[in-house]
């Protein structure tokens, strides 16, 4: 009896315990499934629709939707009033039609007006980027006022910058919405800066001149420019802007409450320096704005890219390096973006090695090997290839065959550029069966490089042949530059005949002539014995098409002149350069100043001199020479008598007028016995140290005068 007792005992105890188990798992099973359906409720994206979470909007998901209650999307009102309207925006249907439907369905909802606002936001949300501008304006019509950043959001998205209207009802209910807190109603705490800040991004995209009506109503309410302000309305800088704008941006920056730059603006400010072209000037400013706010602290690699490329458009390459060192230095990991710009900088700057000894550094650190790509080395290949070091190309080629690069079709369009420039057609080939073997489908640029290549060989044949393939092969079309690179060919072994074939395939495509077709043009004809082809033709398609002529026409058309043998035409040219502002380099000076000494013509040589130097032109020597043998024409006389100071020579770089033509000219001066000879002597020599030109070459020009 007993031992019966003691063993049911023991059997009460086990089934204690069982039970306190199992209702501890039962506890903490519904701890945990409630937590992690609370989180689930709490990270949905607030503003979705039912119908983005069926997977139809853009953002959708369309497992969990299935997962989700199927009720629920049915009787969503977001989602009733999309599919109400997606069969009208599909027919392209007008504002008050989808007005009226929109209203119909919120009607038979019985959705009460206060929840209008927020409806129609659910519908914009998931109809994302096919909510169209007809659409758009209907919710707008059907609201009698915004009263939610995230409506006054949408409506700036996608209409603010298109149309004024809209923006200047923006503006005006974010400016009825800020009081002394700085927030929009509905406790939506968004900064009025903030709301003033994305309608100037909007505008700064489209219509820059607006972006001062914003300032100033900003300002009406008490909003000074920060640095954010500034940082958006750099946006607007680019290159071939007016100068007026970029100087008020500056004017803004310098007028800030607070001195203090962070690193957004800093960034910014480099970005606009590489932009706009005016390079150093923003260099010297952002210099001086650094050192008026003290110390900026970069801890971004993105801003120090930006750095490096403002310092490499600089052609600073102390302050690359500067900036590089000084990024490891803090021990800044650099990004795939950060290695490509210090790569590039150097490249460009023809500094290659520098630039495959960053990438050699790149690849011997673990953190940074998988930075390097093929774009990275296709900045090293372009930059020897520039400077004609063929050998070196194929070295990092085989490299990068080696490191298991993958290339792209731009790796191989920059290998079959040095096919093209150092004529080793043979390489193009092999290139050309690598590219098939990877499945990398060539482009535009492909075609047009392998019949640059042909063309740089003399096999014109095979270049046309290349042109036939891809027009009959493939779905591209020859664009300007495979045009111009034909014409070149033709140019370069005077086929006259063959290139006006290609001009007329050009026109009959629709493929606008550039100033870089007009200049190959006058070379075809100059080439083919033709020069007086090369006016006739230049002027007509310039008349034809607008084109405002620079510097390489207007040198080409000299040569034409010189050609010819008309002295007269070659001064016409240089007059008419002249008058259209257009300044010349070292070649134009050249091509004038050989033609006057062979023409044994003294006195235009003695003005193109002074020309290039940058002296002035007495009126009376101008007109007291027209009348001589060896005149000036009227038109160039006319030209010389204005200043024309910005039109001196270069003195300096690929570009300049080299010491040999400049002591040409004075020897052959010197023999002419002009009177002027002496005071034209005296001037250069006064003239010629703020040229910075090596003290022996200044005393070889004067070594016999």
């Amino acid at each position: 009896m007993i031992e019966t007792l003691h063993t049911l005992y023991e059997i009460v105890l086990m089934a204690k315990l069982e039970i306190a188990v199992f209702i501890l798992a039962a506890g903490l099973h519904f701890l945990l499934f409630s937590n992690l359906a609370l989180r689930r409720s709490q990270s949905k994206p607030k503003g979705k629709s039912k119908l983005d979470d069926a997977g139809d909007g853009p953002t959708g998901d369309a497992f969990n939707s299935f997962a989700s209650k199927p009720s629920e999307k049915s009787t969503s009102p977001s989602a009733s009033i999309q599919r109400a309207i997606k069969p009208l925006l599909r027919v392209g249907a007008k504002e008050a039609t989808l007005k009226d439907e929109i209203r119909r369905t919120l009607d038979s909802l019985k959705v009460p007006d206060t929840a209008h606002e927020e409806v129609l936001a659910d519908v914009l949300d998931g109809l994302g980027r096919h909510a169209e501008a007809e659409l758009l304006a209907a919710v707008r019509s059907l609201l009698p006022k915004v009263t939610t950043w995230r409506m006054a959001e949408h409506l700036l998205r996608f209409l603010g910058a298109r149309a004024p209207g809209d923006v200047e009802a923006l503006l005006a209910e974010v400016e009825s919405h800020c009081d002394a807190k700085e927030t929009l109603p509905h406790g939506v705490a968004v900064s009025c800066h903030q709301a003033f800040h994305r309608i100037l991004d909007g505008v700064v995209k489209t219509d820059v001149d607006r972006c001062w009506d914003v300032l100033k109503r900003m300002e009406a309410i008490g909003l000074s420019p920060n640095n954010v302000t500034c940082s958006i309305l750099l946006k607007g800088v680019q290159k071939g802007m007016q100068d007026g704008y970029l100087q008020k941006v500056m004017k803004i920056i310098d007028s800030r409450e607070v001195k203090e730059m962070d690193e957004v603006l800093l960034g910014s400010l480099y970005e606009a320096c590489i932009r706009c072209g005016q390079v150093q000037y923003l260099l010297n400013y952002v210099k001086r704005l650094r050192e008026e706010s003290g110390f900026v602290q970069v801890r971004s690699a993105h801003t120090v890219g930006s750095i490096i490329r403002a310092y490499g458009a600089a052609e600073d390459l102390d302050g690359v390096w500067a900036t590089w060192n000084e990024m490891k230095r803090k021990q800044i990991q650099p990004t795939r973006i950060t290695l490509g710009c210090m790569v590039e900088a150097l490249a460009s700057n023809n500094d290659a090695e520098g630039a495959y000894e960053i990438i050699q550094q790149a690849l011997a650190d673990p953190e940074t090997a998988t930075l390097v790509n093929a774009v990275t080395y296709s900045s090293v290949l372009k930059s020897f290839n520039h400077q004609k070091r063929f050998h070196r190309v194929w070295e990092v080629y085989e490299e990068m065959i080696k490191q298991k690069v993958e290339f792209s079709v731009t790796t191989y369009n920059a290998l079959l550029d040095v096919c093209a420039r150092s004529g080793e057609i043979s390489r193009a080939e092999p290139l050309l069966k690598d590219m098939a073997d990877q499945g990398v489908s060539p482009n535009i640029i492909t075609y047009g490089t392998v019949i640059k290549a042909y063309c740089s060989a003399n096999r014109l044949d095979q270049a046309f042949a290349v042109l036939e393939e891809m027009q009959k092969n493939t779905s591209l079309h020859p664009d300007e530059v495979t045009y111009n690179t034909l014409l070149d060919g033709c140019a370069r072994y005077g086929l006259f005949d063959r290139g006006l074939e290609v001009l007329a395939d050009m026109r009959r495509a629709g493929v606008p002539p550039s100033n870089y077709t007009l200049s190959v043009i006058a070379k075809l004809a100059n080439r083919s014995k033709k020069p007086k082809k090369a006016f006739e033709m230049v002027d007509g398609l310039r008349k034809e098409f607008g084109l405002k002529l620079n510097m390489h026409v207007y040198n080409n058309l000299i040569h034409a002149a010189t050609c010819d043998s008309n002295m007269m035409k070659a001064q016409e040219v240089f007059g008419t350069m002249l008058e259209e502002r257009v300044r010349p380099d070292g070649r134009t000076y050249t091509l004038l100043l050989r033609f006057c000494i062979t023409q044994k013509a003294a006195l235009p040589a003695m003005a193109l001199l002074k020309t290039a130097f940058g002296l002035k032109h007495q009126k009376d020597e101008l007109v007291k020479t027209s009348g001589s043998e060896d005149c000036l024409h009227p038109l160039l006389v006319k030209a010389l008598v204005r200043s024309c100071h910005w039109a001196a020579a270069p003195l300096r770089g690929n570009a300049a007028l080299q010491e040999e033509v400049i002591q040409d000219s004075f020897d052959f001066l010197s023999r002419s016995d002009l009177s002027g000879m002496p005071k034209l002597l005296a001037e250069v020599q006064k003239l010629l140290p703020s040229f910075k030109l090596p003290k022996s070459t200044t005393s070889r020009i004067f070594a016999k005068h």
